[in-house]
């Protein structure tokens, strides 16, 4: 199983080097650095359902106790995040726009995901996917809660915000079990290879519905020179505007003040 986990500690440093992360600028309002959030949504619904079926799948009376155990101290983080949808838009996403086509990536990696609990598998890879998703789940919200406390919101946000990181660390001792247990498992080499598949598969999903995130982080950035170009021709409009109202007023200026010199 170390083979595993060192697998798995490479796919996160390669996740955390994703384009996505480096898109998330510090120099921008909160709400448009943001944007992208509400786009998680589908996952975000879908992630209690994918932790509540792995662990109902499990037969192993000791694994099924830690996946439900897990399971229990992920419950409510989905209420953390449409509060925070509602702080960022002020208002919540419609099912219509969930599942509308700019959702399109969330959806699909989404399913790519909840096709691996549907998989025949041992027992203890259903444990590997859960070190899986919270490895992923460590460099997002250490993204996010940088960026949040940068901005001044972690009073604001929870989800997003170094109050979803506390939470985390809450459960740091059930982690460290996990992780004892899992390195003292050892498993037949075609489990092994089964295990290292399922863990690609999932890396996989991810930075596919990452690359969606950051089109629409290049579409906002590729928006703001528009904006700005817009914003300095209003500027120059209202500035010819003004120079023409002060040609308009003077020569009648003149006219008043020859007339009272007469």
């Amino acid at each position: 199983m170390k083979a595993v986990l060192q697998h798995i500690a490479g796919c996160e440093a390669r996740f955390a080097s994703h384009p996505f992360f480096s898109d998330l600028r510090m120099d921008r309002p909160l709400e448009q650095v943001m944007a992208f959030a509400p786009r998680l949504t589908f996952w975000v619904m879908s992630f209690q359902d994918v932790l509540r079926l792995n662990a109902h799948f499990i037969q192993d009376a000791h694994l099924k106790e830690l996946a439900t155990r897990h399971h229990s101290e992920e419950s409510g983080h989905d209420q953390w995040f449409e509060e925070d949808i509602a702080a960022l838009t002020g208002g919540s996403l419609s099912i219509g726009e969930m599942y509308g086509k700019v959702h399109m990536r969330t959806r699909d990696a989404s399913y790519a995901i909840i096709s691996e609990v549907y998989r025949q598998m041992d027992d203890r890879l259903r444990i590997v996917l859960l070190w899986a998703l919270e490895s992923t789940s460590h460099v997002f919200f250490g993204r996010t809660a940088v960026l949040t406390a940068a901005q001044g919101a972690d009073e604001r946000l929870k989800y997003f915000s170094d109050h979803h990181m506390k939470a985390e660390a809450q459960h740091a001792m059930f982690e460290e079990q996990l992780a004892e247990e899992l390195g003292s498992m050892e498993l037949a080499p075609e489990v092994r290879a089964e295990a290292l598949a399922m863990v690609d598969r999932l890396y996989g999903a991810f930075d596919a519905m990452f690359d969606g995130l950051r089109i629409h982080l290049e579409r906002e950035r590729a928006d703001e020179p528009v904006a700005a170009h817009q914003a300095s021709q209003a500027v120059a409009v209202e500035a010819v505007d003004v120079d023409l109202e002060d040609e308009n007023e003077a020569p009648g200026a003149r006219d008043v003040t020859v007339h009272r010199a007469a």
